[in-house]
């Protein structure tokens, strides 16, 4: 019977475990939902939330009234250090920054952090060192090399600036002067605060340059600078833009002028031969699209990326009339 007496035992055993949990039960029940416990809770006061159209979740998400959640970000969740610096700078744009960081000018509570997807809490002091830029990017030291080295005033122009981006280009034209500037661009959102804001400034985003329709006034002086796109392809809507006599600035970039074949690795064009090859290449194309060559002159600036020599080079509009280049036709679509 010794086998029995033990399971006897385990069994009391569990009768006891179960009668403590339900007597803890009890207790717990007694705490929270008795009537002494309920008049203590009715005593507590009542939080009133700040917006009847929204209430919190004690899982930190923001509840809309159309039953949406949108969760919010924890107070001491991480952020890249360029997303920081911009936070704390907007003056700057987000190229600047990332290469002030890669430079070791952005001090992280003192001290120096060169990758910008670093990740931080918000709370780090964040100090650059870096000397204040002259111009939105660094486009504008390109182009104003141009314009002190060709002897351009743009002082009273109406000038174009093709491929608007970030605003560099424009930028310089604005504090030599320029009356207007119109600002091309295919992409959106790009624009420094400053030249977006500046009233003459019209920024024309979303905008194929290739298919430029006619402007509210012709241009005096058409700067270029585009990227992955031959700037052959678009001298004609920029010619039909710019009045006889009228001067090109264009940033001739050899990664998207030479064949394939030419280009090294990481997209970089080192030849020097090729570097002839394509400036006479833009200066031969230019010259049937209403476009007379002046002279050209090396970038003082690198590509940003993988560091390409680039050149600046100088045409005069001639008295050749350009049509206006017609849009694409919209592809037809049939009901099926």
């Amino acid at each position: 019977h010794f086998p029995l007496l033990v399971s006897t035992r385990r069994t009391r055993k569990g009768m006891n475990l179960a009668r403590m949990s339900a007597c803890a039960a009890a207790q717990h029940w007694a705490a929270r939902w008795s009537p002494p416990a309920l008049a203590r809770w009715s005593a507590r006061p009542v939080i009133h939330l700040p917006s009847p159209s929204l209430s919190v979740r004690a899982s930190s998400s923001v509840v809309a009234q159309d039953g949406a959640s949108e969760p919010t970000k924890k107070p001491g969740a991480k952020a890249r250090l360029d997303e920081l610096t911009i936070a704390e700078y907007p003056e700057y744009s987000r190229n600047v920054v990332q290469s002030w960081i890669a430079q070791g000018k952005v001090l992280v509570n003192g001290q120096p952090v060169t990758k910008a997807g670093t990740k931080l809490r918000p709370d780090v002091k964040i100090v650059i060192t870096a000397e204040q830029p002259k111009y939105v990017c660094r486009g504008g030291l390109k182009l104003e090399k141009a314009l002190d080295e060709f002897e351009i005033d743009p002082d009273g122009l109406v000038a174009l600036d093709s491929g608007l981006s970030t605003g560099g280009f424009t930028d310089c034209l604005l504090q030599r002067g320029a009356t207007r500037v119109y600002g091309v661009d295919v992409g959106y959102g790009q624009v420094h605060e400053r030249i977006r804001t500046d009233p003459r400034v019209v920024a024309m985003e979303r905008t194929n340059l290739r298919y430029l329709r006619p402007l509210p006034e012709p241009v005096d002086l058409a700067v270029l600078d585009l990227s992955f796109i031959s700037v052959l392809k678009v001298l004609p809507a920029v010619a039909a833009a710019t009045r006889p006599g009228g001067r090109l600035v264009v940033l001739v970039k050899p990664q998207f002028e030479a064949r394939r074949s030419q280009i090294g690795a990481k997209g970089v064009v080192r030849d020097p031969k090729v570097h002839e090859e394509v400036i006479a290449k833009v200066i031969e194309g230019a010259g049937t699209m209403g476009w007379e060559y002046v002279r050209h002159t090396v970038s003082p600036i690198k590509g940003a990326k993988e560091g390409n020599t680039e050149f600046l080079a100088l045409f005069h509009r001639t008295d050749e009339e350009m049509p206006w280049p017609e849009p694409p036709a919209e592809k037809a679509t049939t009901d099926t």
